[in-house]
């Protein structure tokens, strides 16, 4: 593929130009931009994807994206970003136009709403999904197991070592925080084959 993968089992969630420096300055080669301002980050931002960092942005949550055709040209021709993340199935579709990996967000609030979601996994098939709150994923990746064997993200809620370690415990690829402390603990962590 184009865009460099992953390997780390821990996805720093930034949300500014701190954040991103803190995370690149603990060697991370892949980041989810959860939060904020682009316009804010975009020059380290693209640098960063300049240099192989896998950067993949939530396109419901940050600002200065618009969710259509246009943003994810910017996105991926302009900053080289690796993918994007949505809860919109028929953004995804047209991300995958642009070569982007894409990520669909469920939200696993209860379980209509992990039904629904699993439902909306459009085709092609996403290259993951994103379960949220990841602390959930210890309860429902059977049924996510039932429904698709694409790999499972965990986002959202995970403040403590042992949240994270039981989302990846239940079988979850990669889980992202916005710790600080859990991207210095979780650094060397890989992803199981």
């Amino acid at each position: 593929m184009r865009t460099p993968g992953l390997f780390g089992a821990m996805l720093p969630a930034i949300r500014d130009s701190n954040t991103l420096h803190q995370a690149l300055d603990l060697g991370y080669r892949q980041l989810l931009v959860e939060r904020g301002s682009l316009l804010a980050m975009v020059g380290p931002l693209a640098a960063a994807a300049r240099q192989g960092v896998a950067i993949f942005v939530n396109l419901d949550a940050v600002e200065g994206l618009a969710a259509d055709s246009a943003a994810l040209a910017f996105v991926a021709t302009d900053l080289g970003f690796s993918g994007v993340l949505s809860v919109k199935p028929h953004i995804l579709k047209d991300a995958s136009r642009f070569r982007l990996r894409t990520i669909q967000r469920i939200h696993a609030l209860d379980s209509t709403g992990l039904e629904t979601g699993l439902n909306s996994v459009g085709r092609p098939s996403p290259y993951a999904i994103a379960i949220a709150p990841a602390v959930a994923i210890p309860e429902v990746m059977p049924t996510i197991r039932e429904s698709t064997n694409v790999p499972v993200w965990g986002t959202g809620f995970i403040t403590t070592s042992e949240q994270a370690a039981a989302v990846l415990a239940a079988g979850a690829d990669v889980v992202a925080s916005a710790e600080l402390g859990l991207w210095r603990e979780f650094r060397d962590a890989r992803i199981r084959d």
